[in-house]
């Protein structure tokens, strides 16, 4: 059995469908983190760090797979908020991406102000000292709210 069909098995076993392009179109990026220790997939690739927590719409199912599998087979953004992560990581004075602020501000990870803040000053290369120091603010809250996702 491939790592696809592997995927689809567990993917339709819990999903309300038992066609392929209706059961993935059930499932939502729920949320992101970095694994402390590598993981499986529920393709069988292994080893995973980059994790998506996935949420069936329809029967609110949640699975965890590998950020590779959500973009190739389910086209969700997650390799878009995982770019996100990882330049605010390098630098906390860099921008968030709107795929990263949709689904921190839907987490309520982010508040109204803080996403529209970030949806403003975006493009932005040149900041007051003020924005920059609310970006920093910012990054720093969703990056240690990833760090504590890792140890839950």
């Amino acid at each position: 059995m491939t790592k696809f069909e592997h995927l689809q098995r567990g993917i339709l076993a819990l999903s309300r469908s038992r066609e392929w392009a209706t059961a993935a179109g059930e499932w939502s990026l729920e949320t992101v983190y970095f694994a402390g220790a590598a993981q499986t997939c529920l393709c069988t690739h292994s080893p995973i760090i980059e994790i998506c927590v996935l949420l069936n719409e329809q029967t609110r199912a949640s699975v965890e797979v590998g950020n590779c599998c959500v973009k190739r087979f389910l086209k969700l953004p997650s390799d878009t908020v995982f770019d996100a992560i990882k330049r605010i990581q390098k630098d906390p004075a860099k921008a968030l991406n709107e795929a990263a602020i949709d689904l921190f501000h839907r987490k309520k990870w982010l508040t109204d102000y803080e996403a529209a803040f970030c949806r403003n000053t975006r493009a932005k290369r040149s900041l007051s000292g003020k924005q920059a120091a609310v970006r920093q603010r910012i990054n720093k809250k969703v990056l240690d709210w990833l760090k504590n996702q890792r140890t839950n």
